[in-house]
């Protein structure tokens, strides 16, 4: 039993892990207060699936833009720079949302502007700072830690919000969830506080570069297009799955509690990981993760109910994890054998959220265009043919696992 708990030496947390980690379990717990209720929002006031489409859309879309913008002032600047940005744009998205009410129909593309950028610039911020503040000894448990407490907060944050706007008839829940997501925001500023900022002495922007690297390591082209496919089933699961719950049960409190059933599930998986992941074995997960979405689909063709939703969460909510720390891992020893090494990480970080919010994108576009509402038939084989192109991954690292690294 002992075992269990011990920890390596080598894999033991810094100090400005364990800062960082606490910091981000604050925003997310704020972020998972309200971001699914954002949708839920837009589609009690709306009824539209299309307005909810093009909302995502839009902030995927200008993600990618404002990510290559700011990558460049994270470079010059510091990655916390980005990372307090991120957090006072999110902060001011959700004010905004408590002062213009139901007129966020009328600008919501504005506010699907604001929330791209917002969400460019915090985790470009953030995932420069988890490469700084681990190594390859201890990345897989940071990375499992990461997941653990973003669950955790990802649990209790949407049970909680659904059981406030139960409480009231109209739509002031909503807005009181909105504002305890702003309170949050505003204490994770002040954490932000705490961190250091990074002794980088290479200064300059090498996005330039990129084409004279991908010519020498054509291999890590693979490795960017595989964020593409990570993120086309992420583009239709950020919103679908919540709008189906509910009209079929009309309850915040039921999507909520699902959410808190989902996340609790990636707790579990994640704690796993955490203990026991192995950076040899990154392929091998990546297989096994492939395999769980492709097979959780088949409940999804079956029919579309409560029942088969949430087995088809579920079972994604088990190997996502998976999926997150093994090809994030990948990527990260991916940067330690370019040839700039962690002179080249924020440009690295760029091009992965970049690459990852198109392929989002792509998955609301697909979505949107052949199947702009929940329609029964064609809706299953839209989101079966996503979690199946995730079997390509491990065969785009084929050539680049760990050894070789």
């Amino acid at each position: 039993m002992k075992k269990l708990f011990d920890v390596p030496q080598e894999k033991v947390l810094s100090n400005q892990a364990i800062i960082t980690l606490i910091n981000h379990t604050v925003f997310q717990f704020g972020n998972s207060l309200s971001l699914i209720f954002v949708n839920l929002y837009l589609w009690r006031l709306t009824n539209s699936l299309w307005i909810n489409g093009l909302f995502n859309l839009i902030a995927l879309l200008s993600a990618p833009l404002a990510t290559i913008i700011i990558g460049k002032l994270v470079k010059q600047k510091d990655r916390l720079t980005a990372y307090r940005y991120g957090i006072f744009l999110t902060a001011l998205f959700y004010l905004c949302i408590i002062v213009t009410q139901e007129h966020i129909v009328t600008y919501f593309y504005w506010f699907a502007f604001l929330k791209g950028i917002s969400t460019a610039c915090y985790w470009l911020g953030y995932f420069t700072l988890m490469y700084d503040v681990s190594n390859n000894d201890n990345r897989h448990r940071y990375l499992g830690w990461n997941l653990i407490l973003t669950n955790m907060a990802n649990v209790i944050g949407p049970a909680a919000a659904g059981l406030i706007i139960m409480r009231y008839t109209d739509l002031s829940g909503y807005l009181i969830v909105f504002s305890l997501a702003f309170v949050m925001f505003f204490i994770s500023t002040f954490g932000s506080l705490k961190m250091k900022k990074s002794d980088m002495h290479h200064r300059q922007y090498y996005m330039k570069y990129l084409p004279l690297m991908l010519r020498k390591n054509p291999q890590f082209l693979r490795t960017l297009a595989g964020w593409l496919i990570v993120g086309l089933p992420q583009g239709i699961l950020m919103y679908v799955p919540h709008i189906l719950l509910y009209t079929v049960f009309p309850s915040e409190g039921f999507v909520g509690n699902m959410n808190m059933i989902f996340f609790g599930i990636s707790i579990f998986a994640s704690y796993l990981i955490s203990r026991f992941a192995h950076l040899d074995s990154t392929r091998l997960y990546l297989w096994i993760a492939a395999i769980g979405f492709s097979f959780s689909s088949l409940f999804i063709l079956w029919e579309i109910s409560v029942w088969s939703v949430i087995i088809f969460m579920s079972i994604n909510s088990l190997f996502k994890p998976l999926q997150a720390n093994a090809y994030a891992a990948h990527y990260y020893q991916w940067i330690g054998r370019l040839p700039l090494k962690q002179h080249f990480r924020v440009e690295s970080i760029v091009l992965r959220e970049t690459i990852i919010n198109i392929g989002r994108a792509l998955g609301v576009l697909i979505f949107m265009f052949f199947s702009g509402d929940l329609d029964a038939v064609i809706m299953p084989w839209i989101v079966a043919f996503v979690m199946m192109l995730q079997l390509l991954i491990p065969v785009l690292t084929e050539k680049t696992n760990a050894k070789e690294l």
